[in-house]
C-alpha cells in the first residue's frame, strides 16, 4: 500500500526507533518522531487520554496513575525510554528533533525549521496563518 502512494509520503507515527523498520533509518526518509514534550505536561496530558479511553485501564486517582506512568507500566510503556531511545539519533542527518516548548517560545522559527529540514518551503504569509490556527 505505501508503495502505491506518491512521492514524498508524510506518515504519523509515535513508534519508537526500534518498532521501525530498519529501512526507515537506513534510507533517504527524513524522521521527525514527533514533538517531545516537558514531561509533567506529557504526565498530565496522558492522564487525561488515558482515562478518557474505554479501552485504556481506568486510574481512580492522580498517584495511582502517576506512579505507573514513573514506573513505564502504561499501554505504551516509559516515556523515559521512548525519549532516551530517540535521543541517541539527536545527531543524525535525517532525524529532527524538536520539543514542544521549542514550538511555543518561537512558533515561526519552528514552523521554519520544519519544512528547512523537510526541503519545501512556505512563503512568508504562510507563516501567521499557521500560527493562528495552530495556537491555544
Amino acid at each position: 500500500r505505501m508503495k502505491k502512494l506518491p512521492s514524498r509520503r508524510i506518515i504519523l507515527t509515535h513508534l519508537p526507533p526500534h518498532l521501525l523498520p530498519p529501512s526507515i533509518l537506513q534510507s533517504k526518509a527524513m524522521v521527525n518522531p514527533c514533538a517531545s514534550w516537558n514531561p509533567k505536561d506529557t504526565t498530565v496530558s496522558c492522564y487525561h487520554f488515558y482515562n478518557n479511553m474505554p479501552v485504556l485501564l481506568f486510574f481512580p486517582s492522580w498517584d495511582e496513575y502517576f506512579a505507573a506512568f514513573l514506573n513505564g507500566k502504561l499501554a505504551w510503556g516509559s516515556y523515559f525510554d521512548h525519549l532516551v531511545e530517540w535521543n541517541k539519533y539527536i545527531d543524525h542527518e535525517r532525524i529532527m528533533m524538536i520539543s514542544y516548548e521549542e514550538l511555543k517560545k518561537d512558533q515561526i522559527l519552528g514552523m521554519k525549521r520544519i519544512p528547512a529540514f523537510f526541503r519545501f518551503s512556505l512563503c512568508k504569509e504562510d507563516f501567521p496563518r499557521i500560527a493562528k490556527k495552530t495556537s491555544f
